[in-house]
């Protein structure tokens, strides 16, 4: 007869590690299909609808994101922002760049860069 301990001890410890969050990280943010479309307007960059469809999942996920009461992942709402930039929505791409800023104090410095060469001109 074998010795079942190995096999007894890996099926607690599987049984375990959702109960401790360990399994929840990676659902920590939604992300959509946001990695398939980043890839697909980076292969394409010539083409608008690709960039469109980027910038509609960006979208999804800042709505998922204020709905649910969680964070969202981190530069979702500067990229997002980037795209209103581009359309010349100058204001509007400032308050997603500062709603960056406030959600994550690591991208700060970089962001109120961002920012103050956006309202001074320096970015035109």
């Amino acid at each position: 007869m074998r010795n079942r301990a190995p096999f007894a001890a890996a099926l607690v410890v599987l049984l375990w590690l959702p109960s401790t969050g360990v399994a929840d990280d990676q659902f920590k943010y939604y992300w959509s299909t946001y990695e398939y479309d980043l890839f697909y307007a980076n292969t394409s960059p010539d083409d608008p609808e690709k960039a469109e469809r980027l910038e509609a999942t960006l979208l999804k996920i800042i709505k998922q994101s204020d709905t649910s009461g969680r964070k969202p992942p981190p530069g979702i709402l500067a990229e997002y922002g980037f795209f209103l930039y581009e359309r010349g929505q100058t204001d509007e791409a400032i308050e997603y760049f500062e709603r960056e800023a406030g959600q994550w104090p690591e991208s700060r410095v970089f962001m109120e860069r961002v920012i103050v060469s956006l309202r001074t001109g320096e970015a035109e």
